[in-house]
């Protein structure tokens, strides 16, 4: 018992003799706060920019008593801002901030990392900026990414402090996807370049992605003089393919582009006319060739002229009512065929015919010029170059 009371006696004795004793403590990464920002902000438009630091190291002195109160995390740094009234570079003092129940004249401060914060205030604007961006993946093989992406917005507006804001050329956004075989629609954000500033903002970015293909140019051949496309023909075009770009079901209906017809029984020898390329409805010529050069060539066959006497003209159905009477005496056509038949072919095996069945007895009088159909009778290997006409006249009969 006795023992018990001494050690209670000496216990009370070292409290009540060291708690008064003043010790110093070491505060690392105090918090630097600035009060006021807000209400700065609000009232003139100023913001803080530019801190040179954010916490600093203080050793304080006290009596074991108040020190066990604070630590690093209780006790801030405060900076006073409602004196600042325009944007510029400040150095100013701080007052540390206890918590509640901690007398601050029962503490001292010793020493500290620094006394003063350095820091700049800047005016708060907006600013408008266009959109850019690039295509910077890849696309699949046979598909075409369009140079040009469309953004919604085509315009942000930045804000934050007037020396960031200033720097700020553009916003850009970059695509990076790869093998992209389709248009691309998605919400993403953007960069602010030149400029210290996050935007979180998003806006929507379109890639057109369309489909590529080679086509060939083709004309049409029409059977005619002798003369086929599969035996007698050649057809030099030039350029020979052009690149289409569209829609995917676009692009893979077309196999072949038409520039036009080319009726052999009209080429004697050799046809060469230039021809307008249009691309298929919703395709793009991507070629740059507006015009192609189309030569087309009879092979294998040979000509002469030939005079089929009156006997050998004819004409078939005369309007009734009528007579028909051949002014022509004679009638000179081309004939085209492969060289061995051409020579047994002689004026005798060519027959000229014109049908009158259009011929109406309002118009039946006078003279008429109808065309007439040649016949080479017994060489289907031969036919005819040109077109030909003879002079007919109509009488009522009597």
């Amino acid at each position: 018992m006795a023992v018990s009371l001494l050690a209670a006696v000496i216990l009370w004795l070292y409290v009540t003799t060291t708690e008064g004793v003043e010790r110093e403590m070491m505060l690392s990464g105090v918090k630097i706060e600035f009060t006021g920002a807000e209400s700065l902000r609000e009232s003139s438009g100023l913001i803080v920019t530019e801190q040179d630091r954010t916490s600093v190291n203080i050793t304080v002195k006290g009596s074991r008593r108040v020190l066990s109160k604070i630590n690093s995390g209780n006790v801030t740094a405060a900076i006073d801002l409602s004196r600042v009234t325009t944007d510029g570079r400040y150095s100013v003092s701080y007052s540390l901030v206890y918590p509640t129940g901690v007398n601050p004249d029962e503490i001292a401060v010793v020493r500290s990392s620094s006394d003063v914060v350095n820091f700049y205030v800047d005016r708060q604007v907006r600013k408008t900026v266009p959109v850019e961006g690039r295509f910077l993946g890849s696309t699949a093989e046979g598909y075409l990414a369009d140079e040009n992406p469309v953004f919604d917005p085509m315009v942000v507006t930045v804000s934050g402090p007037k020396t960031a804001v200033s720097a700020v050329d553009h916003a850009y956004i970059s695509i990076t996807r790869t093998d992209v075989d389709k248009t691309l629609s998605y919400y993403t954000t953007y960069d602010l370049m030149d400029a210290d500033i996050k935007e979180t903002e998003e806006i929507s970015v379109t890639l057109n992605v369309q489909s590529v293909k080679q086509v060939p140019l083709d004309i049409n051949i029409v059977s005619g003089g002798g003369a086929t496309r599969e035996e007698n023909t050649s057809i030099v075009i030039d350029p020979a393919y052009i690149v289409l770009s569209g829609d995917a079901a676009a692009i893979d209906s077309v196999s072949k582009i038409v520039l036009g017809t080319v009726d052999l029984s009209a080429v004697n020898g050799e046809y060469s006319a230039r021809y307008t390329v249009v691309p298929p409805d919703s395709t793009e010529n991507l070629s740059g060739v507006s015009e192609a050069e189309v030569t087309v060539s009879i092979i294998g066959l040979v000509s002469q002229n030939f005079n089929i006497g009156h006997d050998n003209i004819s004409c078939i159905n005369v309007p009734e009512g009528f007579n028909a009477e051949i002014i022509n005496q004679a009638l000179s056509v081309t004939i085209r065929a492969p060289e061995e038949d051409l020579a047994r072919i002689t004026a005798s095996h060519i027959r000229a015919v014109a049908d009158l069945s259009e011929v109406s007895e309002s118009n039946a009088t006078g003279f008429i010029s109808p065309a007439v159909r040649i016949f080479i009778d017994g060489f289907p290997t031969a036919g005819v170059v040109g077109r030909y006409s003879i002079i007919v006249t109509l009488t009522p009969w009597e």
